[in-house]
């Protein structure tokens, strides 16, 4: 029995390309489609989809504001994120909300097809491009951490302190001591050998700490 596809996306050529794939497709069918997301959960409950490939950006919403809504009565649908936007804070909230994958636009027929496999066998799929990327970013950052000589507590300091926030305000999200946070913010910039926070901001962007 073929899977069953929705999808919720707001570029034309996109549709007509996945309509082209999903009709040569012996393994799925699409059931649906819509450039609107308030068109979308009405549409959930009429197709009864295995998969939904949803866009981050539509005309009248954002694909998260779409996921948590379908996530509050569906938990069993298979959510595939297909979208531009490669950044991985972007990925890491995606995950967090409930989708199952992760995709960018520009990927192959192929690969796309290996994706909705590897999701309806519970696996979260992100693009090999993507995949790349944070592996790459991981293995920089391992090999930094360790040469600067960094513990995990200052690396997850880093990025806080380099996007302004004060010692106060570090302390009670932590739930640590304002003495402890100006101890490892000095400690940090010894390490770094620098002596500003705009020092601190560059360094931080030149090395992928953020």
């Amino acid at each position: 029995m073929k899977k069953r596809i929705l999808v919720c996306e707001d570029h034309t050529l996109i549709i007509k390309g996945l309509e082209l794939l999903f009709n040569e497709s012996p393994d799925y069918e699409l059931v649906g489609k819509t450039e609107l997301g308030s068109q979308l959960l009405p549409l959930l409950e009429r197709t009864y989809p295995d998969i939904l490939l949803l866009d981050l950006n539509l005309n009248d919403t954002d694909g998260f504001t779409l996921l948590d809504e379908i996530r509050k009565t569906n938990v069993s649908l298979k959510i595939i994120i297909l979208t531009m936007y490669q950044d991985d804070s972007l990925i890491q909230r995606a995950q967090k909300q409930g989708a199952n994958g992760y995709l960018q636009k520009n990927i192959s027929n192929e690969e796309l097809l290996f994706a909705l496999a590897c999701v309806y066998q519970q696996h979260f799929y992100l693009s090999q491009a993507l995949q790349k990327e944070r592996d790459d970013k991981l293995l920089f950052r391992d090999s930094f951490v360790n040469k600067m000589k960094l513990t995990r507590r200052e690396l997850e300091l880093i990025p806080l302190f380099a996007k302004g926030k004060s010692s106060q305000q570090i302390a009670t999200e932590l739930f640590l001591s304002v003495h402890t946070i100006d101890t490892h913010r000095k400690n940090i910039l010894k390490k770094l050998r620098i002596n500003s926070l705009v020092e601190l901001v560059n360094f931080s962007h030149e090395n992928k700490l953020l």
